[in-house]
């Protein structure tokens, strides 16, 4: 459950997006009495073999000193935090190193920055951010390089009636209320039907039912695209923060390839916050 979240892993390759989701990560912790993982993966350079050791020795030092300056960034923004900051350096592929990570260290969110294509100004979500939003066994939250200020007001969930979604939903509902946000619950049709319209009322009526939570709304869109629909809405209602639900077969893999991803402005906007559905 995110708003139980106690563990948060922060990966940073000490890129502008990486320090900006490092003062999202930061005032998660604050608000959520969590304490923050630094981790930064070092990938072997093959091409010196001849003195590995003494360029990984000198790659590790560099990255203390960037470390240590992320962390005291974070204390001048905090002076008064209680919540604790340590780092880690890992060798190995970024991509394995953070999943191990993920598990030896019991994290429960990873929070990540996603890029921006200079040119287009849109995000691209590069091979590792985008595995590891993929196979992450836990929520992970994207942040874009664009947006310097954290906000939660209005949380866009998004749903297409899978088995988990309500689960989701209802956890998702315990972190709202930490920050007093507004959900907007959105399905997205390519077309208007009695069966999309049962089951858009039969969800609606079941929150309803169950108390999840009050500031709650219901939208059904119908738009053939629906990355462009979800896209149009965020964009109508001043969304915050946008919530995807993860099953082994479901459309965020294409919601991460490139392609969408200069289709969907969105991407610059506001952050990713991708739950398990499984």
């Amino acid at each position: 459950m995110i708003s139980l979240a106690r563990h948060i892993l922060m990966p940073t390759d000490f890129s502008d997006c990486s320090k900006n989701a490092l003062n999202h990560a930061a005032l998660l912790a604050n608000k959520l009495d969590a304490r923050i993982t630094l981790l930064h993966v070092i990938d072997p350079p093959f091409n010196f073999p001849t003195n590995v050791d003494g360029v990984i020795d000198y790659l590790k030092e560099n990255a203390e000193q960037h470390l240590e300056s992320l962390i005291g960034s974070i204390d001048e923004k905090y002076p008064n935090r209680t919540f604790k900051i340590k780092h880690q350096i890992r060798i190995g592929k970024p991509i394995s190193q953070i999943l191990e990570a993920i598990s030896d260290l019991n994290i429960d969110l990873v929070v990540l920055g996603s890029a921006m294509d200079a040119p287009t100004r849109k995000v691209l979500f590069g091979s590792v951010s985008t595995d590891v939003i993929l196979r992450s066994p836990k929520p992970v939250l994207a942040v874009p390089e664009g947006v310097k200020e954290v906000s939660f007001d209005k949380i866009l969930f998004t749903t297409n009636f899978r088995h988990k979604d309500l689960r989701n939903l209802e956890n998702l509902a315990e972190f709202a209320g930490l920050f007093h946000s507004e959900i907007h619950v959105l399905h997205v049709s390519d077309k208007d039907d009695l069966e999309t319209d049962i089951k858009f009322r039969g969800m609606k009526e079941l929150v309803k039912e169950k108390k999840v939570y009050k500031k709650i709304d219901f939208s059904l869109k119908v738009h053939d695209d629906a990355f462009i629909g979800i896209s149009e809405y965020v964009n109508e209602q001043s969304i915050s923060t946008m919530v995807m639900n993860r099953y082994k077969k479901s459309v965020i893999g294409l919601l991460l390839d490139k392609n969408y991803a200069k289709k969907m402005s969105i991407y610059s906007k506001v952050p990713l916050l991708v739950l398990i559905g499984e």
